[in-house]
């Protein structure tokens, strides 16, 4: 688990850092929302912001993580108690929010269980996940509603990654007898136009897959 944490009270920041580390975190720490803003990267699986930092404040580096990486969770924390504040957090893509003063061990719960909903989630493609526990597919933060068969291709797909799935196989897992190629090629194309990306190939003769 590697976790951003943007806190201007050194103190606290530290004592963060020191407890997320001791329980096997990696956490790189800043005072000042400037340096934290150039260093926002993919590679972390968790953003903590406090609010009220210096020269640009947890709101706005919360803006730009959600431009660039709006799947990626962030927990802001604050002593505010303006509701306003609060909302536009929430409004802007905060994903958690915590109140100071808080125990430390529930930032780590907080952040715990982001990383037991990602390790749910497969990406298949950049900013593409789907969950196969609650048949989830998201892109962007948004739902793409698909239906059952459409679930059972997907997950068929998934399941075989980089490998030619027949068209005899997702007959039996899709339809449980055989279906018409008409009928397979339908459900096909429907979930392609589905997926923001190309992502189903076609293997003439054989059967499709996902790379």
């Amino acid at each position: 688990m590697y976790v951003m944490l943007v806190e201007d009270e050194y103190l606290l920041n530290k004592a963060i850092k020191t407890y997320l580390t001791s329980k096997g975190m990696k956490v790189d720490a800043y005072l000042d929302g400037l340096e934290a803003i150039d260093a926002i990267s993919p590679q972390y699986d968790v953003f903590v912001f406090d609010i009220d930092i210096p020269n640009i404040n947890g709101i706005e580096i919360l803006e730009q993580v959600h431009k660039l990486y709006p799947t990626l969770p962030v927990i802001m924390i604050s002593a505010t108690i303006d509701i306003d504040m609060i909302t536009k957090a929430y409004e802007k893509g905060c994903d958690d929010y915590l109140k100071k003063p808080f125990d430390i061990k529930e930032l780590e719960l907080k952040i715990n269980a982001f990383t037991r909903n990602k390790e749910k989630s497969i990406e298949i493609c950049n900013n593409i996940y789907y969950n196969k526990d609650n048949l989830e597919l998201m892109y962007d933060d948004k739902t793409i509603v698909l239906t059952q068969k459409e679930h059972l291709l997907l997950t068929l797909l998934i399941s075989n990654r980089g490998k030619v799935v027949r068209h005899e196989d997702i007959e039996t897992v899709v339809w449980d007898l055989d279906a018409s190629n008409t009928n397979l090629r339908q459900l096909v194309n429907r979930l392609r136009t589905k997926l923001p990306k190309n992502l189903i190939q076609n293997r003439s003769g054989e059967g499709y897959l996902i790379v």
